[in-house]
């Protein structure tokens, strides 16, 4: 190993340590980050068989057809691109946010502005990718409070229960399809939603819930730990969680 080599895993290594000490965690974890359970060159998959899997990912593209035409909610009429999920058709962990907004409604893809971004770094910390999870919302078209203006910035809002109401079967279909082993609820509209309560977040998170029988775990949307960053240490408490769930490392 000559010495560019060197430094450059040095670098890496310090990166690594600073992402965990600024989730509030105090031991180094070693294990290698989860690939895909799919990957070309035919690796084994760990859970679903290859048949399974390749049906599971028709039925999404199936159900994504259904949603790109849906008008059942005036939302349909006024997004820019339906947001229907992105992900692995079989993965173990279900991510399940609010709604699409400015960025994702423009690019048609779940979670990819700053929001996204962090937690991008929230699932590489649980030593996965974004393609090894499925990330969703609960509503599949960008909630505005000017409808008639989509290029407008900061035109976000939360989504009414008669938008979220109409778009929940579209969510369902698609946790019975992927299956995961557990639903990670970002934020309280999702979580809400699905556990059908009125509880505040402080009270929900942290804990097990069930649904459809589906391990559940409600916490804080990335969104609110880019306001306050001292939620950050709650939200991998509640992963740390999950993981042990799944009996992986944290």
């Amino acid at each position: 190993m000559n010495q560019s080599e060197y430094l450059k895993i040095i670098k890496l290594a310090k990166t690594a340590v600073s992402e965990y000490r600024n989730w509030g965690e105090d031991e180094i974890v070693t294990e290698q980050i989860i690939q895909p359970k799919i990957v070309k060159g035919g690796q084994k998959m760990q859970s679903k068989n290859i048949e399974q899997a390749k049906n599971a990912e028709q039925q999404l593209n199936e159900l994504k057809e259904k949603i790109i035409n849906c008008s059942k909610c005036p939302l349909g009429k006024t997004r820019l691109n339906a947001v229907f999920g992105s992900g692995s058709a079989y993965a173990d962990i279900m991510f399940v946010g609010e709604g699409p907004g400015y960025q994702e409604d423009h690019e048609g893809q779940p979670f990819i502005g700053r929001a996204g971004n962090l937690l991008t770094k929230i699932i590489e910390a649980m030593h996965y990718t974004r393609d090894s999870v499925y990330i969703a919302n609960i509503v599949k078209c960008h909630p505005m409070q000017n409808p008639e203006n989509p290029e407008l910035r900061s035109n976000d809002r939360p989504p009414t229960p008669q938008e979220m109401s109409a778009c929940h079967p579209y969510l369902d279909e698609q946790i019975k399809i992927i299956n995961p082993k557990v639903i990670v609820t970002l934020g309280a509209s999702s979580t809400r939603a699905l556990l059908k309560t009125e509880e505040l977040m402080g009270k929900l998170r942290g804990n097990f819930h069930e649904y459809n029988g589906i391990k559940l775990m409600p916490t804080y949307h990335p969104a609110a730990l880019l306001r306050n960053p001292n939620l950050k240490k709650d939200v991998w408490q509640d992963m740390k969680k999950v993981m042990a769930l799944l009996g992986k490392k944290a």
